[in-house]
């Protein structure tokens, strides 16, 4: 299993970053100087083509505030498209399929996180405990609610 840069379509073989026509050329030349022996070559091909068979590309714009923008750089730093594809991953509750490591994928997320959306101001909240029904503040907007055993938001009651 290799490393593969899904956004860049390369593979890194032998620590080099190759894309499929540069593999395909490699294959060539190693063809028609009479050396027959390019089967990793011919694997890492298959690997990163297989990998971009099973990716699907988002065009979006996304609208936020200044705030939730300061919470996506955490993430990403100032790579905003990274800060966005792990935010989306975290979301998810997934990385990478194992066969495809991207060095721009999160560690999967600890299975006792749920993220929930507040009510109010629809900013991310990330609950850390299985524990339900338990309180939950927005640390945004500092709404309260509680949270259900379906993961869903509930006033408080008075």
């Amino acid at each position: 299993m290799s490393e593969i840069n899904l956004d860049d379509a390369k593979i890194k073989y032998e620590g080099e970053w190759f894309s499929a026509k540069d593999l395909t050329t490699k294959i060539q030349e190693k063809m028609q100087s009479g050396e027959m022996k390019f089967a990793n070559l011919a694997a890492a091909l298959e690997e990163l083509n297989k990998a971009m068979e099973n990716t699907h590309t988002l065009d979006v714009k996304i609208v936020i505030t200044k705030d939730q923008y300061k919470k996506l750089q955490v993430l990403g730093g100032n790579d905003d498209r990274g800060a966005v594809r792990k935010a989306i991953m975290k979301a998810i509750g997934s990385g990478a399929p194992s066969a495809q490591k991207d060095s721009k994928t999160p560690e999967p997320v600890n299975k006792k996180q749920a993220l929930i959306k507040c009510p109010g101001c629809k900013s991310p909240i990330k609950i850390e405990t299985d524990e339900r029904p338990t309180i939950v503040e927005c640390p945004t907007c500092g709404i309260s609610g509680r949270l259900t055993q379906e993961n869903k938001w509930a006033k408080l009651d008075s």
